[in-house]
C-alpha cells in the first residue's frame, strides 16, 4: 500500500471545500487545512476520553549524576505511564510533589501554643538536608522555573542520588506536528484512514467556508471513529495470569 502522507491527507480533505488539490486554495485556506488534521493527529494520541492507546507511549531512559536530584524530560510528554524502574534496582513509588519532599525531609521540632493557652496548637517542623542515597520516590513537576519558554517536565528523585543510576520509564506523549507534504502519521495500519481522518473531517465542520448539506453525517462519522479508536487502547486482549490445573485422574 501506498504510504499516506501529510499532503495526500490535505489533498483529500481539501475537496470539502471543493478543491481538487491542497494546491487550489488560496493560503490561509491550506493553512487551516493543516491545522485540523494536526487537530484530529493529537486527538488520536491524546483522546477526549483519557483512555490513551498504547502507541501513544514511548520509552525513555534518563541518566542520573551522584548528587543530581533532576533532570528534563523532552517537552512531548504529557504524563508518565505505569511505574518508573531505577535500573538494577527496582520500581520507583510516586510522591505526590515537591511540597511531598518537604514534608519527607522535615522534623517536627515543637507546638506553638497561643500565650493565653487558649486555640489550637500549632506544629512547627525544622527543615533539614535532602538525604542522599538510592533513591526510593519519584515527581514530575512542569512548573515554569522562571525562564522556561515552553512547558518542560521535570523528573525528580528522592532522596538524592548517592552515585550514578539510570531511570527506565515509558510517557504519554504528543506526536511530532506533520509539516512536510512527505511527513507520514505514526499509526498503526490502515488507521489513518479509518480514524484520524474522519476526525479530521469532523474538525473541518466548523469551517467559514463548509458549507455542505452533510454535515450531521460527517460528524456521526467522525464519532465513528473515536469508537474505534478508544478499542484499540490494548493490543493485548489477555492480561490475567495462566493458571494451570492437574489433569483429573494424576
Amino acid at each position: 500500500m501506498a504510504a499516506i502522507t501529510y499532503l495526500s491527507l490535505k489533498d483529500q480533505l481539501s475537496s470539502m471545500l471543493g478543491a481538487d488539490s491542497v494546491a487550489d486554495l488560496p493560503p490561509i485556506d491550506q493553512d487551516r487545512i493543516g491545522i485540523y488534521i494536526n487537530q484530529a493527529y493529537r486527538e488520536c494520541y491524546t483522546p477526549i476520553d483519557g483512555k490513551r492507546p498504547m502507541w501513544a507511549q514511548k520509552g525513555f531512559t534518563l541518566s542520573f549524576a551522584a548528587d543530581q536530584a533532576g533532570a528534563d524530560l523532552p517537552s512531548e510528554i504529557t504524563s508518565v505511564d505505569k511505574i518508573p524502574e531505577l535500573i538494577g534496582e527496582g520500581p520507583l513509588s510516586p510522591m505526590t510533589g515537591p511540597e511531598a519532599e518537604i514534608r519527607a525531609r522535615s522534623i517536627f521540632s515543637w507546638d506553638f501554643k497561643a500565650p493565653s493557652g487558649r486555640g489550637l496548637n500549632f506544629p512547627h517542623y525544622k527543615d533539614n538536608e535532602a538525604e542522599k542515597g538510592r533513591p526510593i520516590w519519584y515527581y514530575i513537576d512542569n512548573r515554569d522555573m522562571g525562564a522556561d519558554s515552553k512547558v518542560i517536565p521535570r523528573f525528580y528523585l528522592y532522596p538524592v542520588p548517592d552515585k550514578a543510576y539510570t531511570v527506565e520509564l515509558y510517557a504519554n506523549i504528543v506526536p511530532t506536528e506533520l509539516s512536510l507534504d512527505t511527513d507520514e502519521p505514526r499509526m498503526p495500519s490502515d488507521l489513518v484512514w479509518d480514524i484520524l481522518y474522519p476526525i479530521a473531517q469532523g474538525k473541518l465542520l466548523v469551517d467559514p467556508r463548509y458549507n455542505g448539506d452533510n454535515k450531521e453525517f460527517v460528524a456521526r462519522m467522525a464519532e465513528e471513529a473515536r469508537r474505534r479508536l478508544r478499542k484499540l487502547v490494548s493490543p493485548q486482549k489477555h492480561k490475567g495470569s495462566l493458571r494451570l490445573g492437574k489433569r483429573p485422574g494424576w
